[in-house]
């Protein structure tokens, strides 16, 4: 592919997967002018498919705020006296960050006071950059995550869905590598091991464990938790239509975790089939993130069947229950900034202002234990008194708890809620451009009729080296 391919090729399909495209502000240094650089032509690509709000050599980001005092530079170690500038012009990008939680029940029952941390080093590398060819992008995320999980609370999801991943305390493991090849006409092609889920069932506002809300229902659609693993390998073919609508289907397997290749249990008989779709539209400058997911998983389950990190099993037990063939779901995510702030900059380039969001799923009653999901919320960006990097967010989240199994449940005598209600607010302080630390508040009535309402207060710090 020589240089005349046009940027809709390369940018093809990534609205599908919730990814937003737009040009970039300015044109990035090209030693390889025969290639096309994918994140020369949409370099909010590697930032949607990582799910963070900014990488070393955006082309939005501040490029005052690189190196400097502490205090100024949106990265801890800086260009490493310019190693990772010459790097990223030759089409390898790194990142890495720390986050860690502090939670505490003040009311109710659980546990108190219980620290959880987790580490991310993210890779890329973009084919074009480097001179192999145009329109690739190589990404693998390593991670690993330490200490204890709060419990007791009977909440069904997870109050710190970042202590959750790869998999809950203690794990370590390289949980995606993948490839994005954009090609002509504007296809494109996504093949190896990510994080389906949330890179399709994007917000705007909640979407970020890390950076936005901590509990679970927040960053992703609860019915998800029985077809999507964390990671798992699969493959998926994306079509752009215009500039802000796009299509995709493919499939992944079902039987996988992250810490795993997933290659043994690659069985087409244990498939999540899946077509998504992304729109994202700018009313009178007010940009929008909205995208549906519909999915069939051939695996035969267990009805009630759901990923191990949510924890039915502190409500129930085990509940002995029949084999089901197939099963299916729809989800619907919507974001959308209300009011921007034009004079306003962030030091990664992001927009300051705030809207609402929201998220809806259901699946079949009858063999899963999560048949509905709802989450509405409020979120924005930039804070008082100036303070543009901060963020903030409150939202509830309701999760519907199945009433077949709700019946299979009480002839075992075990009496279960028909919703789990859930509100968090927080506040993220940008420290410094590298530093923030968040404030949440948790409010979570259980499902468990037995359990107390709890509120949980949390900390949380998150660094970008």
């Amino acid at each position: 592919m020589k240089r005349d391919l046009s940027a809709f090729s390369l940018a093809a399909g990534l609205l599908a997967f919730g990814v937003g495209v737009a040009p970039a502000q300015s044109e990035a240094a090209d030693p390889n002018p025969e290639f096309v650089s994918i994140l020369d032509v949409a370099p909010q690509t590697l930032r949607g498919f990582i799910r963070m709000p900014k990488f070393y050599g955006d082309e939005n980001m501040n490029r005052e705020t690189v190196d400097g005092s502490l205090l100024e530079r949106q990265y801890l170690l800086g260009s490493l006296g310019g190693l990772r500038t010459r790097a990223v012009e030759s089409g390898l990008f790194v990142d890495a960050g720390v986050t860690q939680v502090y939670q505490g029940v003040v009311s109710g029952d659980g546990d108190n006071g219980k620290y959880a941390g987790s580490g991310d080093i993210w890779a890329a590398l973009d084919t074009g950059r480097a001179g192999l060819w145009s329109g690739g992008l190589f990404i693998a995320h390593f991670e690993g995550n330490w200490g204890e999980l709060v419990s007791g609370t009977g909440a069904l999801l997870p109050l710190n869905a970042d202590a959750t991943m790869p998999t809950s305390p203690d794990s370590l493991a390289l949980s995606e590598l993948y490839l994005f090849q954009a090609l002509p006409e504007g296809f494109g092609i996504i093949a190896g091991k990510l994080d389906w889920a949330g890179t399709a069932d994007t917000s705007l506002f909640a979407n970020n464990e890390r950076t936005q809300f901590l509990y679970e229902g927040f960053v992703n659609n609860a019915v998800l938790g029985a077809f999507v693993p964390y990671t798992s390998t699969g493959i998926a073919l994306t079509k752009e239509f215009q500039s802000d609508l796009s299509l995709s289907a493919g499939f992944f397997s079902n039987d996988s975790n992250a810490t795993t290749s997933s290659l043994d249990d690659f069985a087409f008989d244990k498939m999540t089939y899946f077509v998504t779709g992304g729109w994202t539209p700018t009313f009178s400058g007010l940009p929008g993130n909205y995208n549906f997911i519909v999915g069939y998983s051939s695996k035969d389950i267990a009805s009630f069947d759901v990923d191990d990190e949510y924890l039915i099993g502190e409500i129930i037990g085990t509940v002995p229950v029949a084999e089901e063939s197939g099963n299916y779901a729809l989800t619907l995510t919507g974001s959308q900034y209300v009011w921007i702030n034009e004079g306003a900059t962030r030091s990664d380039g992001q927009a300051v202002g705030f809207g609402p969001f929201f998220r809806f799923g259901i699946a079949p009653k009858d063999r899963n234990l999560i048949d509905q999901f709802y989450s509405v919320g409020i979120g924005g960006t930039g804070g008082p008194f100036g303070r543009n990097d901060d963020n903030w967010g409150i939202g509830w989240a309701g999760t519907h708890i199945s009433s077949d199994f709700r019946r299979d449940a009480d002839e075992l005598g075990v009496s279960v809620d028909d919703f789990e209600h859930a509100v968090e607010g927080y506040y993220n302080v940008a420290l410094t451009p590298a530093m923030h630390a968040s404030f949440h508040a948790q409010y979570v009535n259980s499902a468990n009729p037995s359990a107390d309402d709890a509120v949980v207060l949390s900390t949380r710090l998150q660094l970008d080296f």
